[in-house]
């Protein structure tokens, strides 16, 4: 069974399975979508980067990428997710999505990435998480509404008793499902 990991009004972000696999590739096969990338990836290197940033992730830190989902047709739009980077620091938490050329310029990637960010808080990497978010996307951010200030808002994880919902645009909300 897929684990949901959250929802807004209009997506839903639930753990990859290997079945979502065709759809992502379709993603980074296209020279459009990977055009800040070095190239394309095969299918076997697609499976290979999610096999390590998704399912291994899942089991060894608890996040990973995750499918981005439309709420209403229950399609599939592309990922989402948490990622250790390595850098000059150490390893370090990055959101960053892909998205499948159709579905971009309608909000999707910033309203995914801020749910992502809101997901992270239960980990020790919320706080450096917000802080790069703050630092680097502070126009991504303020066009998703959220707060560029404070830290990444505490939000229960109750779908009945939330102490607080992250308000994004358009007057949308928020509220992590229960795991």
């Amino acid at each position: 069974m897929t684990r949901d990991i959250l929802s807004t009004d209009r997506l839903r972000l639930r753990e990859i399975t290997p079945a979502d696999l065709p759809f992502l590739h379709r993603i980074f096969g296209d020279e459009e979508c990977m055009r800040y990338y070095p190239g394309i990836k095969t299918f076997d290197e697609t499976e290979s980067w999610f096999r390590r940033l998704a399912f291994d992730s899942y089991t060894n830190h608890g996040f990973g990428l995750w499918a981005v989902v439309d709420r209403k047709s229950g399609a599939l739009l592309g990922d989402c997710g948490i990622t250790l980077q390595e850098t000059s620091a150490g390893l370090e938490p990055e959101i960053g999505y892909h998205l499948w050329r159709d579905h971009w310029g309608k909000g999707y990637a910033v309203e995914a990435a801020t749910a992502g960010s809101c997901a992270a808080n239960p980990w020790p990497c919320a706080h450096r998480l917000d802080r790069q978010a703050r630092q680097h996307s502070l126009p991504a951010r303020g066009r998703a509404g959220a707060s560029t200030a404070g830290n990444i808002p505490q939000i229960s994880t109750s779908r009945r008793q939330p102490d607080r919902v992250l308000p994004l645009h358009h007057g949308q909300d928020i509220e992590l499902i229960p795991l």
